[in-house]
């Protein structure tokens, strides 16, 4: 069996000799070595062919010229199973810096970051199982916000001492919690703040639950009377609208929060609230390019009910949208209290 290479040159008047196409015999090592060449034979070389301004010389070599070769392995790499905030960038374009705070001297120190933002991403974490009558650090063991540049992890869990309420909430991180004028954007986020209020004192205002946002804009315009305040898991508006879910082991989600954060936890609580600020980010710029545009959802504390259009309010019972003449419906939802509770080993499902 034989093999045919074809060398090619434009403008050769001279067909190749059996050496040029060999190589030479031998050659000459930098040790003094003389390395042997096996030239071809002339069984090997076989013709010149002149076909107008080329010449193309057809070269035949023995299958046992031929060196071995080991067929290469293609290997199609793989794009990341979860969301993470390590896909994105700060506007910067510098990675998203994650603050990973042990005490109240750094909390406040850090917190300060977060003073002048309009929005940003929340969530705290708690010890599985914890009772209404076991401590604060069982209880309030993690808050975690975000922003567009960094996130915040403050393990209220790990502060020392901790003899008295001052000793857990720093004065920043309370302004940032407790300011109207700053969002904070979660979801089942009204749980969460009864807990700050029940443990820390802390009266959290600004505080937007993403399910009523994620369920206008899918709805308002096909199916109005889907919308209600009932809670959608994080995980899965984070699928939907960035094509891919959350990471949600068992074993991270209802491991121990009152012991120092392993790698796993912090990349955990990190894209927790960083993907909240995210979703609000993503769904209110949908909500804009709507028309007509509906309004936002105003913060939870307020307890109002999400709306269609900003002339019309109007309630309705068993959840179905009423229609006045000739007016834009807009729809009067469930109060919070009268919507399905999510239980802390659900919340982050």
């Amino acid at each position: 069996m034989n093999f045919c290479i074809q060398h090619s040159r434009r403008f050769f008047s001279k067909a190749p000799t059996l050496q040029s196409v060999a190589g030479p015999s031998n050659h000459e090592g930098s040790s003094g070595h003389t390395d042997q060449c096996q030239p071809y034979s002339k069984a090997d070389a076989s013709r010149s062919i002149k076909c107008g301004d080329e010449t193309r010389t057809e070269t035949a070599v023995s299958e046992k010229s031929l060196v071995a070769h080991q067929p290469l392995t293609l290997t199609i790499p793989t794009g990341p199973k979860f969301w993470s905030h390590r896909l994105r960038k700060a506007p910067s374009g510098k990675d998203i810096i994650v603050h990973y705070c042990k005490s109240l001297k750094k909390t406040e120190e850090v917190a300060k970051y977060f003073l002048n933002d309009d929005v940003i991403g929340f969530d705290m974490e708690w010890k599985a199982q914890s009772s209404k009558s076991a401590s604060i650090q069982n209880n309030v063991s993690l808050i975690q916000i975000a922003n567009a540049e960094r996130i915040a992890l403050f393990q209220i869990a790990l502060f020392k001492p901790a003899r008295t309420l001052e000793d857990f909430v720093s004065p920043s991180l309370q302004k940032v919690l407790e300011s109207p004028n700053i969002t904070k954007a979660g979801v089942a986020i009204k749980a969460d703040c009864t807990r700050l209020k029940n443990f820390l004192g802390i009266n959290v205002r600004g505080v937007f639950e993403l399910s009523h946002l994620y369920k206008l804009v899918k709805y308002c315009q096909s199916d109005p009377a889907l919308i209600n305040k009932r809670p959608v898991n994080l995980s899965e508006q984070v699928e939907e609208h960035f094509g891919l879910p959350l990471a949600k082991d068992d074993d991270v989600r209802c491991g121990d929060w009152t012991t120092a954060l392993n790698y796993r936890q912090v990349q955990y609580a990190a894209t927790d609230s960083y993907a909240c600020l995210c979703l609000f980010n993503t769904m209110d710029a949908k909500r804009r390019a709507l028309t007509p545009m509906p309004p936002l959802p105003a913060h939870a504390e307020l307890d109002l009910p999400i709306r269609l259009a900003e002339e019309v309010d109007v309630e309705t019972t068993n959840n179905k949208p009423v229609e006045p003449q000739g007016i834009r419906p807009a729809v009067c939802l469930e109060s919070e209290d009268d919507a399905p509770k999510i239980t802390p080993s659900a919340r982050t499902i």
